[in-house]
């Protein structure tokens, strides 16, 4: 669970970090709303993509799979 937070957070951080500094190399302003989306969607993407990947969730998906196999030992009978 931390590791989801602690990628969210960096992942976030740097987005932010990324898209303060494009802005400001066109010598724009900063487009808070803008930062914000940025950091929030990259931040949900990135836990997202270390929750699917976890231990936990593949080695859950792992240990079904021969119950699903088992579906398709045999000849078809049609």
């Amino acid at each position: 669970m931390t590791t989801i937070l602690v990628v969210s957070l960096a992942v976030a951080l740097v987005a932010f970090i990324v898209y303060a500094l494009e802005r400001k190399s066109r010598e724009e302003s900063i487009v808070w709303y803008d930062a914000f989306k940025f950091a929030l969607f990259g931040g949900l993407v990135s836990g997202g993509i270390v929750f699917a990947t976890t231990a936990e969730a593949v080695t859950e998906t792992l240990r079904e799979i021969p119950l699903v196999q088992d579906m398709f030992v045999g000849s078809p009978s049609f």
